[in-house]
């Protein structure tokens, strides 16, 4: 019965640390993508009213993005009017949740309150994104982030 005890013992074990460190991944994920977000945010307000160069923007947009949002954020760079865009004062995560992870890509959902300022007023805006952070050799960098309908 002893022998039975020990081998029983030891997969146990295993399975209690691979879950306690399987919360603690997905909980990094989470605070990555909502840190690699306002950075993002950060980058293109400044590049849009003209506090940094778009060749700077570029870079540092191309530290913290990966293709396919990488192309779309530098052209939409190029072409976009300052005075198209409304400021953001500041954004909170409501709720930022990991739905997958499947080889170098991890997927999750969240709900983002941006405060927001235009010409006339100061506003308030609740939307829902699809996020899509890809491993790289130097961490995680967005890959996808798109609005939920």
């Amino acid at each position: 019965m002893k022998k039975y005890y020990k081998l029983l013992s030891l997969p146990a074990i295993i399975v209690i640390i691979a879950g306690i460190f399987s919360g603690f991944s997905e909980q990094s994920c989470v605070k990555i993508a909502e840190t690699l977000i306002q950075e993002r945010t950060e980058v293109l307000q400044d590049a849009y009213y003209g506090r940094i160069e778009i060749d700077e923007a570029e870079r540092s947009l191309g530290k913290i993005e990966t293709y396919p949002l990488l192309s779309e954020d530098i052209n939409y760079l190029r072409n976009a009017e300052a005075s198209q865009i409304d400021i953001v004062k500041y954004m909170e995560f409501i709720e930022t949740e990991q739905e997958k992870k499947l080889f170098e890509y991890v997927s999750l959902n969240t709900h983002i309150r941006w405060h927001m300022s235009d010409l006339s007023i100061d506003y308030v805006s609740d939307n829902k994104y699809s996020v899509v952070l890809k491993s790289t050799r130097n961490g995680y960098r967005l890959s996808e982030f798109n609005p939920i309908i």
